[in-house]
């Protein structure tokens, strides 16, 4: 969150997710970014028989996730033998698996940044996190990762030296332009810095490739689907990319621009194609039913995150503190990205609102229109809390009429003005409820304020609108 709030540089974010430790050791940020590592499957029950294999498992976890998520590519296909379709052989799955030969899961605590406006590691301290998870050079383990035959552990078949793809490798050295070796007197491998290294190499590596990939993923984030509408599958069995020219360029202004993703968010929000009318056209539709030239501005359902996100803000209740650690109590109203992932404990309604799969790479996220999203925007309680706290902001504007109140429940919920025909129909029920209110409560022999009863009844029906959930 700090690396894309600050801008940091595409190819530095993935050094330090990478190779962190090894490239800057002393700075905070990069040290954390290695978690990106530690966040795979591992099991912490094992036999002693088992462990060497649980070992490859876990190596196989990192590459695969690399290869998915970076480069753009089903790496992880190759391990038991040539890949089917891409030109990644078996041996070259293993020369890179060998990039992670000496790294452990540890424990590790950090200092914050000497530059921190507000020091981080003082934040977690405040709030209790336990030290950062990440990894790290391990001396006392496994010192060498060996060819496999069928990625079978009792079939070695010699020692992999480090290496990279080499369909991806444009250098007369090979392997040798991105060295490994470690600094005189050093015991540290850097051989994740030379992995990290090749894959942000624009001449030589695979740079061009990576530029696209994420340049791409901000397409899909911005359009609903991307230039290649397969972000994780960049090779022959992906979709072909609709603009090729567009995403060179788009990849070549990211390079250009030191890696930096905000100018390309710019790019593509200021773009004539981003501005476009979300309205059908019969002989466009007719052409391009699947809006795959983008003639047309998509409606799309606003992610889970976002969508509880919005309901806390409505009612003023969303907590914007940064940082710190996550909690799995859906009633805390920090961002939901803050939510911690537990596969035994995952959230309700994140998995109501299509949360993907976090045990491996989604390129895509599944978008859902099911009953069950309603019934909870109808009947759980933290949304009922979140429109009581939204009919409380209100309120002063009711005593002054219901059309004014009326108004601005639509433009804090939906960034508009109400039709007239809405606004009409909102004050009618709203009177409605306050008679309804009125009447229960005097069967039942108490009382109750059936005029903010009726206020909070109209604030859930507007976060229950399509228009809340959608952008269109």
């Amino acid at each position: 969150i700090r690396a894309f709030n600050e801008d940091l540089p595409y190819d530095t974010f993935v050094r330090w997710q990478l190779a962190g430790d090894e490239f800057a050791p002393h700075d905070s940020m990069a040290l954390m970014a290695t978690g990106f590592l530690a966040a795979g499957v591992h099991s912490t029950q094992i036999t002693k028989n088992e462990v060497e294999k649980q070992r490859y498992d876990e190596l196989d976890d990192m590459l695969a996730t690399t290869g998915n998520a970076i480069l753009g590519l089903s790496v992880g296909c190759a391990r038991c033998h040539d890949h089917k379709f891409d030109p990644i052989p078996q041996a070259d799955y293993y020369r890179l698996l060998s990039a992670f030969t000496t790294t452990v899961r540890t424990e590790v605590d950090l200092q914050p940044r000497p530059t921190d406006l507000k020091p981080v590691k003082a934040l977690i301290a405040s709030e209790g996190l336990p030290p950062v998870r990440l990894h790290t050079q391990g001396d006392d383990f496994f010192k060498e990762t060996f060819f496999l035959g069928r990625g079978d552990v009792n079939q070695k078949q010699g020692a992999a030296p480090l290496g990279f793809l080499q369909v991806l490798m444009r250098s007369p050295d090979g392997p040798k332009h991105w060295p490994a070796e470690p600094p005189k007197g050093s015991r540290t491998s850097y051989r994740r810095t030379a992995l990290a290294d090749w894959l942000t190499d624009t001449q030589a590596g695979a740079g061009q490739l990576v530029a696209r990939v994420i340049v791409n993923r901000l397409w899909q984030h911005h359009f609903g689907h991307g230039i290649v509408a397969t972000p994780n599958d960049f090779g022959t069995r992906g979709e072909r990319p609709s603009h090729p020219e567009l995403l060179d360029w788009l990849a070549a202004e990211l390079i250009r621009h030191n890696w930096q993703l905000k100018p390309i968010h710019r790019l593509i929000l200021t773009s004539a194609a981003y501005r476009e009318s979300g309205e059908a056209d019969r002989a466009k539709e007719s052409l391009d039913p699947l809006n795959r030239y983008f003639w047309r501005h998509e409606k799309r359902r606003l992610e889970g995150e976002v969508v509880r996100d919005a309901l806390l803000a409505c009612g003023n209740r969303l907590d914007e503190r940064m940082f710190g650690p996550g909690s799995l109590d859906e009633a805390q109203r920090r961002r939901s990205i803050y939510f911690t992932v537990k596969r035994s404990e995952l959230v309700a309604m994140m998995q109501v609102f299509d949360a993907p799969e976090a045990l491996s790479s989604m390129g895509d996220r599944p978008s859902t229109t099911i009953a069950p999203q309603a019934l909870l925007l109808l009947n759980n309680a933290n949304v009922r809390a979140d429109a009581r706290a939204f009919a409380a902001r209100l309120l002063p504007a009711l005593d002054r009429s219901p059309a004014e109140a009326v108004r601005n429940g639509y433009r804090m919920a939906l960034c508009r003005d109400p039709r007239p025909e809405e606004l009409e129909d909102s004050i009618t029920f709203i009177e409605q409820q306050r008679a309804l209110h009125a009447a229960d409560s005097k069967a039942a022999g108490g009382s109750t304020h059936a005029r903010e009863a009726a206020l909070l009844d109209f604030c859930q029906v507007l976060m229950c609108l399509n228009e809340f959930v959608y952008v269109d």
